[in-house]
Protein backbone atom coordinates (compact mmCIF):
# COMPACT_ATOMS: atom_id res chain seq x y z
CA UNK A 1 0.00 0.00 0.00
CA UNK A 2 1.17 3.32 -0.59
CA UNK A 3 2.20 5.75 1.86
CA UNK A 4 1.22 8.79 0.38
CA UNK A 5 -1.04 9.98 -2.48
CA UNK A 6 -1.17 12.92 -4.56
CA UNK A 7 -3.61 16.02 -3.90
CA UNK A 8 -4.97 15.83 -7.52
CA UNK A 9 -6.03 12.17 -6.84
CA UNK A 10 -7.49 13.26 -3.61
CA UNK A 11 -9.52 16.14 -4.99
CA UNK A 12 -10.72 13.60 -7.76
CA UNK A 13 -12.05 11.59 -5.17
CA UNK A 14 -13.67 14.02 -3.25
CA UNK A 15 -15.18 15.66 -6.97
CA UNK A 16 -16.70 11.96 -7.33
CA UNK A 17 -18.00 11.20 -4.22
CA UNK A 18 -20.39 14.15 -3.50
CA UNK A 19 -20.90 14.99 -7.63
CA UNK A 20 -19.28 17.99 -7.52
CA UNK A 21 -16.09 20.68 -8.50
CA UNK A 22 -13.97 21.91 -6.26
CA UNK A 23 -10.76 24.03 -6.16
CA UNK A 24 -7.98 23.79 -3.99
CA UNK A 25 -7.08 26.88 -1.16
CA UNK A 26 -3.89 27.03 0.87
CA UNK A 27 -4.87 29.33 4.01
CA UNK A 28 -3.10 29.94 7.12
CA UNK A 29 -2.71 31.53 10.46
CA UNK A 30 -0.23 31.62 13.63
CA UNK A 31 -1.02 28.18 14.28
CA UNK A 32 -1.57 26.06 11.27
CA UNK A 33 -2.00 25.66 7.55
CA UNK A 34 -4.67 24.19 5.78
CA UNK A 35 -5.14 22.82 2.05
CA UNK A 36 -8.34 23.10 1.45
CA UNK A 37 -10.78 21.87 -1.22
CA UNK A 38 -14.05 24.30 -1.57
CA UNK A 39 -17.16 24.57 -4.20
CA UNK A 40 -15.78 27.81 -6.29
CA UNK A 41 -18.70 29.75 -4.37
CA UNK A 42 -17.02 29.41 -1.27
CA UNK A 43 -15.12 32.70 0.39
CA UNK A 44 -13.11 32.04 2.84
CA UNK A 45 -11.18 34.58 4.60
CA UNK A 46 -9.88 32.92 7.97
CA UNK A 47 -10.27 30.46 10.40
CA UNK A 48 -9.65 29.29 14.18
CA UNK A 49 -9.01 26.20 15.64
CA UNK A 50 -11.58 25.03 18.34
CA UNK A 51 -10.89 22.74 21.02
CA UNK A 52 -14.50 21.41 20.85
CA UNK A 53 -15.48 22.09 17.38
CA UNK A 54 -12.61 21.73 15.24
CA UNK A 55 -11.62 24.21 12.39
CA UNK A 56 -14.16 27.00 12.18
CA UNK A 57 -14.01 29.40 8.85
CA UNK A 58 -15.04 32.54 8.24
CA UNK A 59 -15.92 34.45 5.20
CA UNK A 60 -15.26 37.90 4.45
CA UNK A 61 -17.72 39.76 6.33
CA UNK A 62 -16.62 37.64 9.35
CA UNK A 63 -19.87 35.30 9.82
CA UNK A 64 -19.30 31.27 10.92
CA UNK A 65 -19.70 29.29 7.76
CA UNK A 66 -22.03 26.40 8.69
CA UNK A 67 -21.96 24.16 5.75
CA UNK A 68 -19.19 21.93 5.49
CA UNK A 69 -16.35 22.14 3.42
CA UNK A 70 -15.61 19.28 0.90
CA UNK A 71 -11.80 18.76 2.27
CA UNK A 72 -9.84 19.76 5.16
CA UNK A 73 -6.33 18.75 4.81
CA UNK A 74 -4.20 19.89 7.96
CA UNK A 75 -0.43 20.83 7.20
CA UNK A 76 0.56 17.74 9.54
CA UNK A 77 -1.22 15.14 6.81
CA UNK A 78 0.93 15.99 4.35
CA UNK A 79 4.60 15.36 3.42
CA UNK A 80 6.67 16.50 0.45
CA UNK A 81 3.50 17.86 -1.10
CA UNK A 82 1.57 14.33 -0.49
CA UNK A 83 -1.14 13.53 1.72
CA UNK A 84 -0.17 10.81 3.97
CA UNK A 85 -2.58 7.59 3.69
CA UNK A 86 -2.64 7.05 7.72
CA UNK A 87 -3.72 10.70 8.11
CA UNK A 88 -6.88 9.87 5.73
CA UNK A 89 -7.10 6.62 7.91
CA UNK A 90 -7.06 8.56 11.30
CA UNK A 91 -9.47 10.79 9.95
CA UNK A 92 -7.20 13.65 10.18
CA UNK A 93 -8.10 14.92 6.54
CA UNK A 94 -11.82 13.92 5.39
CA UNK A 95 -14.51 14.16 2.44
CA UNK A 96 -17.44 16.25 2.64
CA UNK A 97 -17.16 16.52 6.84
CA UNK A 98 -16.93 12.56 6.63
CA UNK A 99 -14.16 9.78 7.56
CA UNK A 100 -13.62 7.51 4.50
CA UNK A 101 -14.24 3.84 5.15
CA UNK A 102 -10.90 1.19 4.14
CA UNK A 103 -12.87 0.16 1.47
CA UNK A 104 -12.48 3.90 0.01
CA UNK A 105 -8.54 4.36 1.11
CA UNK A 106 -7.57 0.77 -1.04
CA UNK A 107 -9.88 2.53 -3.96
CA UNK A 108 -7.33 5.91 -4.02
CA UNK A 109 -4.46 3.41 -4.61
Amino acid sequence: MEESISILKWKAFVENKQKKKTVVKVIWNDTDKLTLLILPNMKINSFITDEKEGYLFYNMEGKLLSEPLPSIIPGSALKDGQILVQAIAAGQVTAWGQKISKKEIESLH
